[in-house]
């Protein structure tokens, strides 16, 4: 059998080209678009579900159409069933009266028990507004109103309340632009694919539109606002070269494609209409930029720590710091007697105390700062410390953590 791709099974299966696309990713078929072949095993799974399901529907019917069937000896199809019977429509039944059944009679409300629920509903409606008055009176201000907050762009490219129904919807559109296969025919669904996006035919003045194959490696996206997101795209690009085969006698020219890696800044316009998205104009293409801050950018660190305590003081501050690091990599208990702010870390092993200043702060209270060196499967490497040292009787208690050094000016 020759190989049949995903959108020629959806024309003949009679559904959607997307859906038959979603369904077998749903049964692990490595697809990622209507042009990809199948083999006998995948061609026949999904003819089997959408059979089954076309069984279901027929079945279906019939338990809500037909009341009863004399169903005879020999079997027959379902649909030779629902052939042979028109069903039946759904008519409106009358309500018959039993021979000793009498019609139920009507409650009557007295005036008095009139009287008695207007004057209860006149006095509940006094007391709520007494009680609402004097909460009023005391500060209190009713708050039975619908509070609606628009997510602002910023948040939006930041993560907090991504829209991402809007990035699922772009992420599928990415991965199909930059997937243009090296067959022709293939080439055409391709096109149908990136267009069905944007749903209208957008007016194209330039003649000079050719694309070149090319493989969806990866996607980042950088930002997202209202109508427009832009991603960081990796793909492989193919350059197409024409060479001689040789076939017996004949000669032939052939097509080879050689691929490249590159990597682009992608922007895509696009809106919202309702809950349903589309692309609204044409995409366009940017350099990635060099994200890398250069020295006259970023802050001067050094090591600005000052220490004006005796050689004794620094020495039992020192002792307290080798004691805390070591719990903090091998004894939780401990580490909560000396210290707030640290968790235990058992993936890193403490090595040694490298460098360490203690700046008095009175109170007996001494801000230090300190580098340390730590080991763990990637090697050894250095983290800087600043946190508080305060002086309880004959022992010490560490917090307000940060690991970084502070900020200070070149030497």
């Amino acid at each position: 059998m020759s190989k049949i791709k995903i959108y020629e099974l959806a024309d003949k299966l009679g559904v959607e080209r997307k859906e038959l696309l979603s369904k077998a990713q749903e049964f692990g078929i490595s697809a990622k678009s209507t042009s990809k072949s199948l083999s006998d095993a995948e061609v026949l799974k999904l003819e089997n579900f959408y059979k089954k399901s076309d069984t279901q529907e027929v079945v279906g019917e019939e338990e809500s159409e037909v009341e009863t069937i004399d169903v005879p000896k020999k079997k027959e199809s379902k649909f030779s069933l629902l052939a042979g019977r028109k069903p039946e429509k759904n008519k409106p039944k009358m309500l018959r009266k039993l021979p000793n059944e009498t019609p139920p009679k009507l409650k009557r409300i007295s005036a008095k028990q009139v009287g008695a629920l207007v004057v209860g509903g006149v006095g509940f409606l006094i007391l709520s507004n007494v009680v609402l008055f004097g909460l009023m009176a005391s500060g209190y201000r009713p708050t039975q109103k619908i509070i609606y907050q628009e997510v602002s762009a910023t948040q939006k490219a930041s993560g907090n309340g991504l829209d991402l129904q809007a990035k699922n919807y772009l992420d599928g559109f990415v991965q199909t632009y930059f997937t243009f296969p090296e067959d022709e025919k293939d080439q055409e669904q391709a096109v149908k694919d990136i267009n069905a996006y944007f749903v209208q035919n957008l007016p194209v003045i330039s003649q000079g539109i050719q694309r070149t194959p090319s493989k969806f490696e990866g996607a980042v996206m950088m930002s997202l606002t209202d109508n427009e997101a832009t991603y960081k795209v990796t793909y492989s690009a193919g350059e197409v070269t024409t060479k001689e085969v040789k076939k017996g006698k004949d000669t032939t020219k052939q097509n080879v494609v050689k691929y490249h890696d590159e990597t682009t800044l992608f922007t895509i316009p696009y809106q919202k209409v309702g809950s349903a998205y589309y692309i609204s104009d044409e995409p366009y293409f940017s350099s990635v930029p060099d994200l890398q801050a250069n020295e006259n950018q970023v802050p001067t660190k050094t090591w600005s720590g000052t220490d004006n305590n005796s050689a004794s003081v620094k020495k039992d501050l020192d002792k307290f710091t080798k004691s805390l690091f070591t719990a903090y990599t091998t004894d939780g208990d401990t580490l909560k007697l000396i210290s707030k702010g640290l968790s235990l870390n058992k993936g890193q092993e403490f090595k040694s105390l490298d460098q360490a200043t203690y700046e008095s702060k009175g109170d007996n209270k001494y801000h230090a700062v300190v580098q340390v060196t730590m080991k763990n499967a990637l090697g050894t490497h250095v983290e800087n410390y600043q946190f508080t040292i305060e002086k309880q009787k004959q022992s010490y208690f560490a917090t307000d953590f940060k690991h970084t050094l502070p900020e200070g000016k070149k030497e």
